[in-house]
């Protein structure tokens, strides 16, 4: 009987806090379209909160809570599973309300707490399983996002400094170069920019899978949403340098990330780093936009502006359906081991046809969104070696080529991802018991991935929601023609998009080769073993591997990747004969190969050093110590706040 009761208690407390998470959403949108000519501020007895739903918090707020229906209603049923530990959706619903407020905060302190609380709440649900993988990752994720903290608190202490000013509202053309680059750093920590990367791949995949995909789907656009507001609201302008800079990190993020993503074999992880490549490609459109900004190519800025807006769009709606997915393999099969799965289609029909969309999108596959957003920033790169300008065309000519290699390599890592998950036959006994997931969490995938088909095929409805937000941020005149935007694209014939027509040419394609077959094959069926190279067609491990597939890849980039790899003979038999051998091999990251861990070692001697000279016990030294730190801050005073 106790036992019944609690586990009513802990439904209640899931449910409670699901709907609650919808109600809140559904609330801030409404909110959102109510005209607030002024901000607001909500007074308490420590601080006075300033709020303000501008044009840009506007689009965020609808963006996040979107995002959030669709990932609370994924995790009334999806969060069965962690009903002994119910904090999760506790720290779910005030990790959701964290990010809305932080968008529409219009002050330093109201910014500052809530960008700190969501920092709180992720890292919580980072930590969640408690295991040590989640504790390793919570305790980068910490110091990472901590240090992006104090980067962004000092753009901020700068630009009060400058105006004298808490407020926002003040602070429109009075971030210079310093300022902006301070910023421009601890946002991209946050977004998992490569180098600052490396707590991304870790603290994703320990995560529940409804927290995933709103860290990933989600959280790191708060880091873009940052960088808009410093480049396209705070600059002072002038350094268009800083853009070229941006779509340098962008184009070597997005590589490299892919190229990482390619070589992983747990089914989060690759996601993760899929995240980094989707990253890259939004501060390429950044920096395009930001540099024709300062140019004053405003076509150009337009168009690489509504790249941008697109792909958040789009990378949200995919990343956010996949991690659900990934969930849902994880959850009924217990693993996330690629290599140990295979067949799934079989099992989880109505899955594997989403979880495919969703694989799509994320490739950029025509007509899907994700192929949009892609192809706008293809156009505005294009149009920058237009310009004339020498570094401009030069760095745009090997932007197109990065990202020209990485959405190749996106595709062929995805297609190994849904080939050996859901393809061929069951390599172990993980899939054995795997079934449709449940009624609730299809819906909630379904969603999503209904979007990206409904913006891929028919997106001008979504361009011109985007107007007023594009105009916003590039320094137009906000037009009262709502189709300004599509407009814009429609009336240049180098930048139509015309989804219509590639839906209608794959129908083609298909009727031709169905038609085909129909008239020239044969009437008699032949019906026989599938060849396996000599093998028994019931040996699952003659079947293509993850790491097969890859392998050839990862050869021919070798220079992108830091291997280790080991075989083990478990017994002898004769000289050359093995009754078993293990072969393991693991994928490290050049970065943090190279950089982090040698950067921890002299942290951990330095640490060595300075602890035993502090604690040398003489009194001099301690005094010396003190009186040293009394100049330090003399001088910070002197010549930075004064």
């Amino acid at each position: 009987m106790i036992n019944a009761s609690n586990k009513v208690y802990k439904d209640v407390y899931r449910y409670f806090f699901g709907y609650l998470s919808i109600l809140l959403s559904i609330f801030f949108i409404f909110l959102s379209f109510y005209d607030f000519n002024e901000k607001f501020i909500i007074k308490s007895s420590f601080i006075d909160f300033s709020l303000k739903f501008d044009t840009l918090s506007t689009f965020f707020v609808i963006f996040i809570s979107a995002l959030s229906i669709f990932i609370s209603i994924f995790s009334i049923k999806y969060g069965d599973k962690y009903d002994k530990k119910p904090s999760l959706f506790f720290h779910s619903f005030f990790f959701i309300i964290s990010m809305l407020i932080l968008v529409i905060s219009n002050d330093i302190f109201t910014f500052l707490i809530f960008w700190e609380l969501m920092s709180i709440f992720s890292f919580l649900l980072v930590i969640y399983e408690g295991n040590e993988e989640s504790r390793k990752a919570g305790f980068l994720y910490f110091l990472m996002t901590h240090i992006g903290t104090v980067l962004i608190t000092s753009s901020f202490i700068m630009l009060y400094l400058k105006t004298s000013s808490f407020s926002f509202d003040d602070y429109g053309g009075a971030a210079g170069i310093i300022i902006l680059s301070a910023a421009i750093l601890g946002f991209s920590i946050k977004a998992g920019i490569i180098p600052f990367h490396t707590w991304l791949p870790y603290a994703h995949p320990v995560a529940p899978a409804n927290i995933s995909a709103i860290m990933s789907g989600i959280m790191v656009n708060m880091a873009i949403y940052g960088i808009l507001k410093f480049l396209f609201i705070f600059s002072s302008g002038g350094a268009s340098f800083l853009g070229i800079i941006l779509l340098i990190m962008g184009a070597i993020s997005a590589l490299l990330g892919i190229m990482y993503a390619m070589a992983q074999k747990d089914i989060k992880k690759l996601l993760a780093f899929s995240t980094i490549e989707n990253m890259g490609i939004i501060f390429m459109g950044i920096g395009v936009s930001y540099w024709a900004n300062v140019e004053n190519f405003k076509m150009l800025e337009y168009l690489a502006m509504l790249s941008v807006l697109l792909h958040i769009i789009n990378h949200g709606l995919s990343k956010s359906s996949l991690f659900m997915g990934a969930g849902l393999i994880d959850k009924y099969t217990h693993t996330r081991n690629m290599e140990k799965l295979g067949g799934l289609s079989k099992k989880m029909g109505q899955l594997s046809v989403l979880f495919l969309i969703g694989v799509m999108s994320i490739s950029a596959m025509p007509p899907l969104n994700g192929f949009l957003s892609e192809w706008y920033l293809y156009i505005s790169l294009v149009g920058s070696v237009f310009t004339g300008n020498f570094y401009m065309v030069y760095f745009s000519v090997i932007a197109i080529a990065f990202l020209s290699l990485s959405g190749a390599v996106a595709g062929a890592a995805f297609v190994k991802l849904f080939g050996v998950v859901f393809l061929g036959k069951p390599r172990t006994s993980y899939v054995e018991y795997a079934v449709e997931p449940h009624i609730i969490e299809r819906i909630a995938i379904a969603l999503p991935v209904l979007s990206c088909i409904f913006i891929g095929i028919y997106p001008y409805p979504v361009i011109s929601a985007l107007n007023n937000v594009m105009l916003y941020l590039t320094g137009g005149i906000v037009s009262v023609n709502p189709f300004f935007a599509a407009q814009i694209i429609k009336g240049r014939p180098f930048s139509l998009y015309m989804p219509g027509l590639i839906v209608i040419s794959f129908a083609a394609v298909l009727l031709i080769l169905f038609f085909y077959l129909r008239i020239f094959s044969a009437d008699k069926k032949r019906i026989s073993e599938t060849w396996a190279c000599g093998l028994d067609e019931k040996n699952t491990k003659a079947q293509y591997s993850g790491g097969g597939f890859s392998s050839s890849i990862m050869k021919v980039f070798s220079s992108f990747y830091s291997s280790a790899s080991e075989i083990n003979f478990e017994k002898d038999v004769k000289k050359y004969f093995r009754i078993k051998s293990v072969y393991t091999e693991e994928i490290n990251d050049i970065f943090e190969k190279y950089f982090y861990m040698p950067l921890e070692k002299l942290y951990v001697k330095l640490s060595d050093i300075f602890n035993k000279s502090v604690n040398s016990g003489n009194i001099n030294v301690s005094l010396g110590y003190l009186f040293l730190s009394l100049i330090i801050c003399f001088i910070i005073y002197i010549f930075i706040i004064k």
